[in-house]
């Protein structure tokens, strides 16, 4: 029986970075109403995951920042990670000269060193403060403590830049593509899917009562860790060889869950 469904927001709930389709509301709620948790996992920070579920009408449990941060439904933080200081102090100057931009992901704010236009336009598609920090390198790990760092760009740019990083700093960081021109990088062993893992531990379900929807390859580790994936349909077909299984969208993958739950709870009616 699936008694805990963990979406993804980007490219999966939230299309063109804000909105919710009709239909997967429809079904969320659907699944609330018969019994099923729901928790949204995301590379977006927790003020931003609570506005979602507000406009969604959705109490939830949110893993956000990639798993840097996890909090229940009720808001309590039960696990969080974060770079150590000379490792943050050096990513954050790692991408100088090149056309991208840095974002540094504090607790509940966007961070930048500079504002410039390209900062500007990002804003727009946030759902928490976009704030500026001259003294940045000062703060950092200190006063300011970060549990995931960004670089925006150009894709193909992204991925050259991504081995370069992951030739520098070997086993300390997990660099992957989260959205169509943002690359996230991460302290080794931190993500969506050791999110999930602390999260199940918390509640005390298992990973087979426990499904899970993404898009990207910020996803891989919640596929890994539950039989019951599923990938969007228009996702990187990379993404979608990782998964159980490929859906349109959220609610034909909740329609698919609800049915397993009735023919599980007709096969116990008959048993006993």
């Amino acid at each position: 029986m699936i008694r805990l469904i963990v979406s993804d927001l980007d490219g999966t709930l939230l299309h063109n970075h804000k909105a919710v389709r009709p239909e997967d509301r429809q079904a969320l709620q659907e699944a609330k109403a018969q019994g099923i948790a729901v928790a949204f996992a995301s590379g977006r920070m927790r003020p931003e995951i609570v506005s979602v579920m507000e406009e969604l009408g959705i109490t939830g449990h949110a893993i956000s920042q990639n798993g840097a941060y996890v909090h229940t439904a009720e808001g309590k933080l039960i696990h969080q990670s974060a770079f150590e200081r000379e490792l943050i102090a050096d990513l954050a100057q790692a991408a100088s000269g090149t056309p991208f931009l840095t974002l540094i992901a504090a607790p509940d704010s966007y961070v930048v060193e500079r504002w410039s236009e390209r900062a500007e336009e990002l804003s727009s598609r946030l759902m928490a403060p976009l704030v500026e920090m001259n003294d940045l390198q000062e703060k950092l790990g200190r006063q300011l403590v970060c549990g995931k760092i960004s670089f925006m760009g150009d894709v193909g740019e992204l991925l050259q830049f991504q081995k370069v990083l992951k030739g520098k700093y070997g086993e300390a960081i997990d660099a992957y593509i989260s959205d169509v021109d943002c690359m996230d990088v991460m302290p080794r062993h931190t993500s969506k899917g050791t999110g999930l893992l602390s999260l199940l531990e918390h509640l005390g379900m298992k990973l087979e009562e426990t499904a899970c929807f993404g898009d990207s390859f910020n996803d891989l580790s919640m596929f890994a860790v539950t039989p019951h994936s599923f990938a969007m349909a228009a996702s990187h077909p990379d993404v979608q060889a990782k998964a159980a299984h490929s859906v349109s969208g959220v609610a034909e993958g909740i329609k698919r869950i609800l049915s397993h739950n009735a023919s599980l709870h007709g096969r116990s009616n008959r048993s006993s």
